[in-house]
C-alpha cells in the first residue's frame, strides 16, 4: 500500500499506563511498548514521534534507503503526542456519537488513509472512538440471512449485497467465524449515533471468548 511516511525514531514516556487486560495470554511479557508484568498489562505510549516523509510523495523506502531516515532532517515531521491529544480533547469529536477524546475513550480511529491534514485549531474529521467504529462498522455489515452478492468464490458468497446494499466481508458466512457475526449483530441493535455501555462490554467479552478459543497455546513465561 503506498506510504510516504514512516517512523524514524520515536521517544516513549517514562511511565507506562495500566491496561484493563494483558497482551496476550504470557503472564510475562517484555516486548517493545507492551509489557506484561505478572499478568498484569502495561503500555508505554509515544511522548514524541519522528516521521521521514518520503520527498515528492513517493513510497517510502524508494528515495531514500531506510538506513538513512534518522539524519534527513530536512525530512522530518515531528509529532508531539501531548499537543495532539490537547488539540483532539478540545476540538475533536467523535464521527459516530459526538462525544469528546477521553484518557481511556481516546477519539482516534481512522477509517481511511491519506486524510487531508487540516488547520490545527480545527478539530480532525473521520475519527472515532474504539467502541464507536465498531458500532459503525455494524451498522454498515450486511447482515442479511438470504443476502444476493456480487461475487461468489469457492462457495464464499461476499461483496455488496443486492437486497440491502451493505457489505459484505469475505469469509462472513463461514461457520468459523459466527462467533463475529453475533457481535456484529449485536451491536447493529444499538440505536444510530449513540452508545451503549452494556452491550459494548458484552460484546468485548464475546471477542475475548473468541480470541481465547482461536489463539494458539503458548508456553508459560514466553516473550
Amino acid at each position: 500500500m503506498h506510504d510516504p511516511m514512516v517512523v524514524a525514531f520515536e521517544i516513549r514516556r517514562p511511565w507506562p499506563e495500566r491496561q484493563a487486560r494483558p497482551f496476550g495470554k504470557t503472564r510475562w511479557r517484555f516486548r517493545g511498548a507492551f509489557w506484561n508484568i505478572a499478568g498484569r498489562g502495561l503500555y508505554w505510549p509515544g511522548l514524541v514521534t519522528i516521521w521521514h516523509v518520503e520527498p515528492e510523495g513517493r513510497d517510502s523506502g524508494t528515495v531514500c534507503k531506510y538506513r538513512s531516515h534518522k539524519w534527513h532532517v530536512h525530512h522530518w515531521r515531528i509529532q508531539v503526542h501531548p499537543f495532539q491529544n490537547l488539540r483532539r480533547w478540545a476540538l475533536t469529536r467523535c464521527e459516530w456519537c459526538g462525544g469528546r477524546s477521553r484518557d481511556g475513550d481516546r477519539v482516534n480511529i481512522s477509517k481511511q488513509w491519506d486524510r487531508d491534514r487540516g488547520h490545527w485549531w480545527r478539530g480532525e474529521r473521520g475519527l472515532f472512538h474504539q467502541g464507536c467504529t465498531s458500532i459503525h462498522e455494524a451498522h454498515n455489515a450486511c447482515l442479511c440471512r438470504d443476502g444476493i452478492y456480487e461475487s461468489s468464490l469457492s462457495g464464499w458468497d461476499y461483496g455488496q449485497c443486492l437486497k440491502c446494499g451493505k457489505r459484505r466481508e469475505w469469509r462472513s458466512g463461514d461457520r468459523r467465524d459466527a462467533p463475529i457475526d453475533a457481535v456484529r449483530r449485536l451491536l447493529a441493535t444499538i440505536p444510530a449515533g449513540t452508545r451503549d455501555a452494556g452491550k459494548l462490554a458484552e460484546a468485548r467479552q464475546m471477542w475475548d471468548a473468541y480470541r481465547l478459543a482461536t489463539t494458539p497455546p503458548q508456553p508459560d513465561g514466553s516473550a
